[in-house]
């Protein structure tokens, strides 16, 4: 089972200029069920761009997005919705939900039109992704008084509770602190070995290399086709060890990288400016 970019072209259209602008082209990556696929590279590379057409929040300008072969933009919501959770950068809540009852929406792809209550199983699921994501004794705390920790898993709970095959997030680690941090790669880990395709953002290398399965990293480039502008593309796709050398990321970030080899995983250390 596959969630997989094909040959995808990714657009968008200025206030100036009314016909689309690639912003990221010629894309092809593939998220395997029980595989953790990074998404690497500097800011406004298109990253989130691309999570967001792989969350069918964005239709692509050219190729296809596919979810075991069928184009995704083929299927009903609802039934992308079953399989594919995406967790975004910022997620607003209204001021006065719970968590429980933030965690029940996960539960409404399943749930038929103008059903109002939540079935035993829901409610077993519910329960479940809040004891797993460790805010189980925070459901009938409001989501405005979380901390960002608190809210991060509370938000990744909503997520296994719509039962997904595929994990799609955005910046999971980002304003955590380090025990936060810990505690979600253990968690991406679990979920990992539970046979989920996991698909995330990140900026922190050294998170990256602990949790990677795959990293694409993506870099802008110039565009010949449309007037020298840039266009961003994956520049490198593989293992933590073939993606992540030295002379690789020097060259996307634009900064010296000094990798420090010792027991375990290698550590990254940016130490300036190029």
């Amino acid at each position: 089972m596959t969630l997989a970019c094909n040959n995808l072209t990714l657009a968008y259209c200025s206030k100036k200029n009314h016909s689309p602008t690639p912003v990221l082209t010629a894309v092809d990556l593939a998220i395997e069920r029980g595989q953790v696929l990074v998404l690497q590279g500097p800011n406004g590379s298109g990253k989130s761009t691309l999570m967001k057409a792989m969350a069918r929040q964005l239709r692509p300008q050219a190729g296809t997005v596919t979810l075991d072969g069928r184009d995704i933009w083929q299927m009903d919501v609802q039934t992308f919705a079953q399989k594919v959770a995406y967790v975004p950068q910022t997620l607003t809540a209204p001021q006065f939900m719970t968590v429980h009852e933030l965690v029940a929406l996960g539960r409404s792809p399943h749930q038929k039109l103008f059903q109002l209550s939540l079935t035993d199983n829901d409610r077993s699921l519910i329960t479940a992704a809040m004891s797993r994501c460790g805010v189980d004794d925070l459901q009938d705390k409001l989501v405005s008084q979380l901390s960002g920790g608190e809210r991060q898993r509370t938000v990744i709970a909503m997520a296994l509770t719509q039962g997904p095959d595929y994990l799609l997030l955005d910046e999971p680690t980002a304003s955590l602190d380090f025990r936060y941090q810990l505690e979600l790669i253990d968690l991406l880990g679990q979920l990992k070995d539970d046979g989920l395709g996991i698909g995330l953002i990140l900026h922190d290398l050294n998170i990256a290399a602990q949790l990677a399965d795959k990293i694409a990293l993506i870099a802008a480039e110039e565009n010949s086709n449309n007037g020298g502008s840039k266009v961003s593309r994956i520049v490198a796709q593989g293992t933590v060890e073939a993606v992540l050398e030295r002379e690789i990321l020097q060259r996307v970030f634009a900064v010296d990288i000094e990798i420090l080899k010792g027991v375990g995983k290698d550590v990254y250390l940016p130490t300036r400016l190029k």
